[in-house]
């Protein structure tokens, strides 16, 4: 299970930011969304456990804000995987706060569901 004090892939971005050239850019955004995608997948284990909970149904708004969020995530990943943008900062925050929201929404379902029920 994904450790959920984890920052995210890349906290400050600064192998990307600094490439002195192209090529090097471009493999350092390959191994940010590698990274990225080894956590948004973490995530998606969780919240596969928390969907098909008998308790769902109880979370609302809360299940709405999780798929969101996730689905806000992967677009961006997706972006960063084709564009490779000169700067990392702007969808470095849209991560940060992704994780962020994900970290609290699954902690209000974890109030509604027993801990018991999740990780196998």
């Amino acid at each position: 299970m994904a450790n959920m004090d984890y920052p995210g892939p890349c906290p400050s971005c600064t192998g990307i930011d600094g490439c002195p050239n192209d090529a090097g850019k471009q493999e350092a955004v390959k191994h940010y969304c590698k990274g990225l995608e080894m956590e948004l997948n973490a995530w998606k284990a969780r919240l596969y456990d928390v969907l098909t909970n008998e308790k769902a149904g109880e979370m609302g708004d809360t299940l709405i804000q999780l798929k969101s969020t996730m689905k806000e995530l992967e677009a961006v990943a997706a972006k960063l995987e084709e564009a490779c943008p000169a700067s990392m900062s702007k969808e470095e925050q849209v991560i940060g706060k992704g994780l962020e929201d994900l970290r609290v929404h699954y902690s209000k379902a974890m109030e509604v569901i027993a801990p018991g029920w999740f990780g196998g």
